[in-house]
């Protein structure tokens, strides 16, 4: 290694440390120096030249366009009830005592068929014509032995016509004929319209003291028994000193005139 170095730096090899080893061995260094061209000048081959490859063109950065505000979300329409029906508008809030009496609908009818029930000595069942496109009802009234068929089947009578069906004796009643009576319920009489009412017509009460204006003809729904609609009517309908009808101390009438009692005064009407 010191002969090669002392020969690439030009220098004349002095005396090697090797020396002996080479005698010993026989091995001379003469055959082993490479000539100075073969150690500087050999040329270098283009093809063991590499390329330095280019270097990649810098990426345009995109300019970020900037984003439009957003518009502001429309206010969201209150729900509706299922089956897409609004909310029917409520109106005014009515007094108790009047709003019960506006779900309440009582009618003029006529009594078209009367009878004694079979399975009851107490019940006639009849047929009530109320004006409806159904035809008459199926009415039946605990009035046997009370008042004579031949009463019930002349002139008009007063029906409380929209609570729940109900089975008496075996048959659906679909109403009930009202009457006033007195306390223990010996004397019953019809509570009747004038003449020139019609079967169909809705009670209305004197004076229109429900925002003045008489109540709607529309037939109304089938009272809940549970919130007692029916109970809290009966308990105001009375008469007066003078035979008439009254709901919570007003008569009640048709357009024909006021409904009154053949002669029972200050009784209950039910």
């Amino acid at each position: 290694m010191i002969f090669k170095l002392e020969t690439n730096l030009g220098r004349q090899h002095t005396v090697s440390p090797f020396n002996q080893l080479y005698q010993k061995y026989n091995f001379s260094t003469a055959n082993n120096v490479p000539p100075k061209s073969e150690v500087f000048s050999q040329p270098i081959k283009p093809e063991e030249v590499k390329a330095v490859p280019e270097p990649a063109p810098a990426k345009e950065e995109k300019k970020k366009e900037p984003k439009a505000p957003k518009e502001p979300k429309p206010a969201a329409e209150p729900k509706q009830p299922k089956g897409g029906k609004k909310p029917a508008d409520e109106g005014p809030k009515l007094d108790e005592v009047w709003e019960v009496y506006t779900k309440c609908d009582v009618r003029v009818g006529k009594i078209v068929e009367c009878g004694p029930q079979p399975e009851s000595d107490k019940l006639y069942i009849e047929k009530i014509d109320l004006g409806e496109p159904e035809g008459p009802r199926t009415i039946l009234s605990g009035l046997n032995g009370k008042i004579p068929i031949d009463e019930m089947l002349s002139g008009l009578v007063i029906v409380f016509a929209n609570l729940k069906p109900r089975p008496l004796a075996g048959t659906l009643s679909n109403g009930m004929v009202m009457c006033a009576s007195n306390e223990d319920h010996s004397v019953v009489e019809l509570v009747r319209p004038p003449e020139g009412s019609k079967p169909g017509d809705r009670v209305q009460l004197t004076g229109n003291p429900i925002l003045g204006q008489p109540v709607s003809e529309d037939r109304q729904e089938i009272l809940n028994p549970k919130k007692k609609y029916a109970e809290r009517f009966l308990e105001k309908l009375v008469t007066n000193d003078n035979c008439e009808a009254t709901y919570n101390g007003v008569t009640l009438q048709t357009s024909a005139g006021v409904l009154k009692s053949k002669s029972l005064k200050n009784v209950h009407i039910a």
